[in-house]
């Protein structure tokens, strides 16, 4: 467990709920993961890899507001220009349309 504790709008979160938090944001980095190896793969059709960059940019944004809500931030833009630079450039305009309305700071 890391030595910092996730604050939350009222005050410390217990340790449970911080293990939660911190499970939560881990399952949704694994299923970012999983979406971009799903658009770099060469035998889905154009209709799928846009379905999956829409996938991604909907994952991308829970992940910004479960850290927001655990009080750990949201996601910079630096560190979004490095996980969207990870999506091959023909589906990043999708992803980042969605997301960019939503939650880039």
């Amino acid at each position: 467990m890391c030595e910092t504790s996730l604050y939350g709008g009222r005050g410390m979160l217990s340790d449970e709920k911080e293990r939660e938090v911190a499970e939560l944001i881990a399952r949704v980095w694994r299923l970012i993961e999983y979406a971009e190896q799903r658009l770099r793969d060469p035998s889905l059709g154009e209709s799928e890899k846009i379905r999956w960059a829409g996938v991604l940019a909907t994952v991308y944004g829970t992940l910004n507001k479960l850290m927001w809500k655990a009080g750990v931030g949201r996601v910079d833009k630096q560190s979004f220009a490095r996980l969207m630079a990870k999506i091959p450039k023909k589906y990043r305009e999708i992803v980042y349309g969605r997301v960019k309305k939503c939650y880039v700071q």
